[in-house]
């Protein structure tokens, strides 16, 4: 009894400090910061800020602590033969009589290498297209129901408390769906241990401790939060409909519905790429192919020269080359980790709660209007080229 009292109040202490963040209508937006993570020069492959970002990544240093013994072993059974008395190549004569064995070892590890690689690729721009499609399907839904509040007969005051309610929620609602994504499997246990791990719980929230303490408290104490904020959002938006605050028919309303639905469904497959690995048959057998190819590279290299310099440097170019792409392949098929090469989430929690606050502001403003006696201007083909009728953008931004 004492333990499980114990986890529950680490589970709503650390979960809590989610709740207590809360991100200002006045704090400032840099769009700059868009997948800084992912940034690099694509002008120059060779530039400081390049061979920065390349020495930055962790599967670099792995490749090389596996490349440089094996290419340190050539070297030395390469020394021993050239300079210390086995002219004839005794220690390795008979081992491999054929390159062929050799070859046939190659085209396996890379056949499976390439399938290892194109899989984390794969899995790499489709975490990708559903995270945003996820943050984009919450903007749009959230814009229409605030667009359908417009000239609404219902109180002022009702139509302001639904769209503050609305936003915190959708907040909330993609931050707890970036940290169902990051813990990936292990969402249940790494929730029942407070869920100290999951770095997207430490995402700026819009002053989510507006929300009264009684939803928050039976929010900390659900299983399923992510599926629990969906249905307080619908039964919000149902609550609003019996109040009559949208001004547009029930046909028309459920489009705000279905983009908030389709956001859950991009969430539901993008656990797909989080819960089910690469098939373990294959995983094995590339790995027992890449050992079997470490331990055949130094005596194969010992008979494609005699210089010990190129035998470390074959050795070492045949073994790093696969560990090291298959080392980016594993990390790329987790986009969702917070990595070296991971989708920048903190980015798009950010720009989601930015876009959330522009649809506050905007519906507090009047819509743009046509200025007097501009409907009854002709508009012709030959206008397109009077220059005081087509001015660009960054004309308009100047004369302002």
């Amino acid at each position: 009894v004492l333990l499980k009292g114990y986890r529950a109040w680490r589970r709503k202490t650390s979960f809590a400090k989610v709740l207590s963040l809360s991100l200002l209508a006045n704090m400032p937006y840099d769009s700059s910061q868009a997948m800084k993570s992912l940034a690099y020069n694509p002008t120059v492959c060779c530039s400081s800020s390049n061979i920065f970002l390349v020495l930055k990544q962790p599967k670099l240093w792995l490749s090389l602590s596996i490349a440089i013994p094996n290419a340190m072993i050539a070297a030395g059974l390469q020394i021993y033969i050239t300079y210390l008395g086995d002219p004839n190549n005794k220690l390795t004569d008979g081992l491999i009589n054929d390159n062929a064995v050799f070859k046939t070892l190659t085209f396996f590890v890379v056949f499976l290498a390439a399938f290892r690689i194109d899989a984390g690729y794969n899995k790499f721009w489709s975490g990708c297209e559903y995270v945003y499609e996820i943050v984009g399907d919450l903007f749009d839904g959230t814009s229409d129901l605030v667009a359908f509040t417009r000239e609404s007969k219902a109180p002022a005051k009702e139509v302001e408390d639904f769209h503050h309610l609305l936003i915190r929620l959708i907040s909330l609602f993609n931050s707890l769906i970036f940290g169902e994504l990051e813990s990936g499997a292990d969402r249940i246990s790494m929730a029942a241990e407070g869920g100290e791990e999951i770095r997207a719980f430490s995402f700026e929230l819009l002053d989510v401790q507006g929300i009264d303490d009684e939803s928050i408290d039976w929010l900390l104490d659900a299983d399923n939060k992510v599926e629990q904020v969906f249905c307080w959002i619908q039964m919000v938006i149902v609550d609003a409909m019996a109040r009559k605050l949208f001004t547009v028919p029930s046909p028309i309303l459920t489009r705000s519905l279905s983009d908030i639905g389709l956001a859950v469904v991009h969430f539901h497959e993008a656990q797909k790429i989080t819960e089910v690995p690469f098939p373990f048959p294959y995983m094995m057998a590339l790995q027992i192919l890449l050992v079997t190819h470490w331990c055949f590279v130094p005596i194969v290299m010992v008979d494609w020269t005699t210089y010990t310099s190129w035998t470390f440097i074959f050795a070492f170019c045949n073994v790093w080359a696969l560990w090291f792409f298959i080392g980016l392949a594993v990390e790329l098929e987790m986009p969702f980790q917070h990595t070296r090469n991971s989708v920048d989430m903190r980015y798009l929690q950010k720009l989601l709660n930015s876009r959330l606050l522009c649809l506050l502001e905007s519906h507090s403003r009047p819509t743009p209007h046509l200025l007097p006696g501009t409907s009854q201007r002709k508009i012709l083909r030959s206008d397109l080229k009077k220059p005081e009728f087509c001015k660009s953008l960054a004309e308009l931004i100047a004369a302002y």
